[in-house]
């Protein structure tokens, strides 16, 4: 296993005012949820990097990559309302501007760049817009030929996006001198301590309905004691041959593919992967707990983790010295609140959030501040950070490593 810490130090951006030259291009991760075609501007991601821009701007110039959703869902957006909500976190002399992906590529934005000056940034419009962002082709490649030779510097600042081999990341290295920005320096230090602990002195509570997460089920066990919830905790039980009423059972059928349901299968057949042993159901209107054994009579959608299960993972989890919540529980976004009950069970120091979902429930029951007070992490890295607990290569930075030192 990689120790990208220690790995990536000579790469660090340390010294904004050496290191950082007119223009830099920038890669950050400010994708929020959506709500009503609106973006939620409470935001954590927003609020960090936009202190952290205002920061590198006074020292350079910067040209601004980021993302939002995925192709084809609902909140794949424009970044131009995430510009105006970051405008009240800059300093006061540090101008940001929009541009729209109408003028990506072209000789006006070209110039733009060319006249950039510091205190000066450039928000570029959602690049997942560019269907070269998941098609990396390092020889064919518009973003490369464009900025090289523009920018100055680069930075790497998307430790989010780390674990997928896109274009905004791979390409750096082959554009400019290419850094690990200041946010990605201290979610890789959360992931190295995390990583130094014993197995039976750690835990990960994984939830939420991206299914993508449950892939590290075969591997992230090795190192610590799993907890489920969300769609994936459903799945889980699932796995074990628990009926979950027709409707939960069809909802798993359609949103968890045979392979990744096999990958659960298997997986909580060689461990101890804990799944909920009670649900909140919601039937004509009423929320109702169904036990394990009781639910297959529910003629309703499962919303939430059960009373039972807030206090059975409390109190596995409250001798552990980390304890990671990554993705929410239940349906937080209608005021199912279980996965917070077990958030304030288990506060402290040692407790770590992962990701824009569990970052986003915090927001919405006031709980952030409660969180960071009392000794918790709260890291924006959710897919990225299991990743690395799972051992896996960040293919970016494997490249910018092979690449040498600037």
């Amino acid at each position: 296993m990689i120790d990208y810490y220690s790995a990536t130090r000579p790469f660090w951006l340390v010294n904004l005012a050496e290191q950082l030259k007119t223009p830099t291009l920038v890669r950050v991760d400010i994708n929020v949820p959506v709500v009503g075609g609106r973006i939620v501007e409470d935001s954590l991601r927003l609020r960090v990097y936009g202190e952290i821009l205002g920061l590198m701007a006074q020292y350079a110039g910067l040209v601004v990559v980021a993302h939002q959703g995925r192709r084809g869902g609902k909140d794949f957006i424009s970044l131009e309302q995430h510009c105006q909500a970051l405008r009240k976190y800059l300093p006061k002399g540090v101008e940001i501007e929009f541009v729209p992906f109408s003028e990506m590529y072209s000789e006006r934005l070209r110039e733009r760049i060319k006249s950039l000056d510091t205190g000066k940034i450039l928000l570029l419009d959602n690049i997942r817009m560019d269907e070269e962002e998941t098609k990396f082709d390092p020889q064919g490649s518009r973003f490369i030929s464009f900025f090289k030779g523009l920018v100055a510097r680069c930075v790497n600042d998307a430790f989010s996006v780390w674990h997928r081999s896109h274009t905004s990341v791979m390409a750096l290295p082959y554009i400019a001198e290419t850094y690990v920005g200041l946010r990605s320096i201290y979610e890789l230090k959360v992931l190295r301590e995390v990583l130094g602990c014993r197995r039976e002195e750690a835990a990960v509570i994984v939830g939420g309905a991206k299914m993508d997460k449950a892939e590290y089920l075969l591997e992230i066990p090795e190192r610590m004691e799993c907890f489920t919830g969300g769609l994936i905790g459903q799945a889980a039980a699932r796995a074990k041959g628990y009926d979950l009423g027709p409707e939960n059972n069809r909802v798993i059928e359609s949103k968890v593919s045979p392979e990744m349901f096999d990958l659960i299968r298997r997986a909580v057949e060689k461990y101890n992967i804990r799944h909920p042993i009670d649900f909140v159901v919601r039937e004509r209107g009423e929320d109702i707990v169904y036990t394990l054994g009781d639910v297959s009579k529910a003629r309703g959608p499962i919303m939430d983790i059960g009373p039972e299960t807030v206090d059975r993972y409390a109190e596995e989890l409250s001798g552990m010295l980390v304890k990671i919540r990554a993705g929410p529980l239940g349906v937080y976004e209608e005021g199912y609140a279980n996965g917070v009950n077990l958030t304030r069970r288990i506060a402290g120091s040692g407790l770590i959030f992962l990701g824009g979902d569990t970052t986003a429930e915090l927001a919405r029951f006031s709980l952030e501040g409660a969180i960071l007070s009392s000794g918790g992490v709260i890291c924006l890295g959710g897919g990225a950070f299991l990743h690395g607990l799972a051992g896996r290569h960040y293919p970016s930075i494997d490249l910018l490593i092979g690449k040498g030192k600037p």
